[in-house]
């Protein structure tokens, strides 16, 4: 192995397994199966979203260390709650109304066209305005609550720098997902801090006007959002008394 091979590490994305097991505990806890209920058959369930056999096995081992379904062998996989019974992986993947991979597509291709946009169209007084904000989020006195909202306000600002009414408007629907995914995600170790640098790079390359920059840096920040939660459903449940 070459020295330079040596140093990559491997980016840690969300698994095909990761992304099923959020759609089905959506499916159960919002009652499309039953407290009681059978599952279809691991192979009907394969099939049905499209993955192989062993995609869907490991997302139904992740969703019985959840509490909502329980597994016999040759009885089949039973729903014994519509509930999550614990708060902590499974909160990094679901909520209420959606899940975190769908609101990641969203989010993949209308913050990289805003941000390609914005670039494009960037004016002194948007690029002053984002970077006012880059600054107020650099203070370490902010609580995570305070940051996220300017992490919000930052791309809702880039979002209307684009100058396409639509995309704004659209983008707009989403912040009420965007703030309960965002204040969950925020504990996790470092991403704060990566969310920032994120930031900085997408503003970096609008101020400057390079569209392209500007576009690949918007998804390399939701990629880092990907990597980090990916990165703690990789770590070991902790079991409680």
């Amino acid at each position: 192995m070459t020295e330079s091979a040596s140093r990559i590490e491997r980016v840690a994305r969300l698994r095909v397994s990761d992304s099923v097991a959020a759609q089905l505990t959506k499916l159960i806890t919002n009652g499309v199966y039953a407290v009681g209920e059978k599952l279809p058959a691991e192979r009907v369930l394969a099939d049905e979203f499209g993955v192989s056999r062993s995609s869907m096995r490991e997302a139904i081992r992740g969703i019985e260390a959840s509490g909502l379904i329980s597994s016999t062998h040759g009885v089949g996989v039973f729903v014994i709650s519509n509930t999550v019974a614990t708060h902590g992986q499974n909160d990094l993947l679901v909520f209420d109304d959606f899940t975190v991979p769908e609101l990641f597509e969203v989010r993949r291709m209308i913050e990289r066209d805003a941000a390609g946009w914005a670039a494009q169209r960037v004016t002194p007084a948007v690029a002053s305005e984002l970077q006012s904000i880059i600054e107020t989020c650099s203070d370490p006195d902010l609580s995570d609550e305070e940051f996220v909202q300017l992490d919000i306000k930052l791309h809702q600002a880039i979002a209307k720098a684009s100058r396409n009414e639509l995309l704004a408007t659209i983008y707009g629907g989403l912040e009420p997902m965007l703030l309960k995914y965002s204040l969950r995600v925020i504990s996790l170790p470092g991403r704060r801090e990566d969310s920032h640098a994120g930031h900085g790079k997408i503003v970096d390359a609008i101020v400057a006007g390079r569209m392209r920059e500007a576009r690949e840096a918007a998804v390399a920040h939701i990629r880092d959002v990907e990597r980090d939660i990916a990165k703690n459903l990789a770590q070991p449940v902790s079991s409680h008394a």
